[in-house]
């Protein structure tokens, strides 16, 4: 069941995370958006002119980095104090490229690239640095072994906190890889062909441009957006004694109108 909706004109939000109880948007180009869970904008962050964000990585603590490659940077975002440092790639780490795997925990930060290279970033002096696999195993033995398991396969999405990465086998099924517990899950069914896929307490929610399938051990239930729009992302999303599906969708005629929709999972 849709519980609430809001709509944006004149601004082509085309980026969408969840951390904590807060939903985070870009503000076209110039910064980003922060809203409650009933939807209100609770702050705007003008970080710079022409800023694009191609990935994110969050911090269960109130803490995002925004990866932008077209602007060589990264930006460091305290949501919970609303401020943000801006970390600029240069000397060579302009051309990073980095995956959805790393680490965020009390000793800090560590990225990884597809080409399997670690670095560490500190955001309180705004610098990212390089570090040896032998420092890995040693510090961030969990992230070794996620690290190390995850190249075995063709990864979709990793949720690192969890240790938990969505992979693709060579039968183009789903399959879920749980590398702390070293179970594997096979989403059977399910089409592989997705924009966007998210996964919480044993549903999953696989994003179309035409639908949403969402998937369970029990049952599958399908959103399809308004007319004339299309889905770009969804997150699971926290409020009190139940969990809620966030989506992302945009018109197809002008990817200025967005809307960010909220669905009730237990009433689906």
């Amino acid at each position: 069941m849709l519980i609430k909706t809001k709509e944006f004109k004149q601004n082509d939000i085309y980026f969408m995370e969840v951390l904590s109880d807060k939903i985070i948007i870009n503000d076209n180009y110039d910064g980003i958006l922060i809203l409650d869970n009933n939807l209100d904008l609770i702050k705007r962050l003008n970080i710079f002119e022409g800023i694009t964000v191609y990935s994110s990585f969050i911090n269960n603590s109130e803490e995002m980095l925004l990866f932008c490659p077209d602007n060589e940077c990264m930006v460091y975002i305290d949501i919970a104090n609303y401020e943000y440092k801006v970390i600029y790639l240069n000397n060579g780490l302009e051309s990073l490229v980095f995956s959805n795997l790393y680490e965020w925990n009390e000793k800090g930060l560590v990225l990884t690239t597809y080409k399997g290279e670690f670095y560490r970033v500190c955001a309180y002096e705004k610098t990212i640095q390089k570090i040896d696999y032998k420092e890995i195993e040693k510090l961030y033995p969990d992230l070794c072994k996620f690290h190390q398991e995850s190249i075995k396969h063709k990864v979709i999405r990793a949720f690192p906190h969890e240790y938990i990465a969505i992979i693709d086998d060579e039968k183009r099924n789903i399959n879920l890889l749980n590398v702390k517990d070293q179970t594997k899950y096979v989403l059977n069914n399910a089409t592989i062909n997705f924009l966007d896929i998210e996964f919480r307490g044993g549903t999953f929610a696989i994003v179309n441009e035409n639908m949403i399938e969402i998937i369970t051990t029990q049952d599958k239930s399908v959103l399809h957006p308004n007319k004339n729009y299309i889905f770009l992302k969804a997150r699971f999303l926290s409020i009190p004694n139940d969990i809620c599906l966030v989506t992302l969708s945009s018109s197809q005629s002008n990817v200025n109108y967005s809307n960010i929709d909220m669905f009730q999972l237990s009433t689906l």
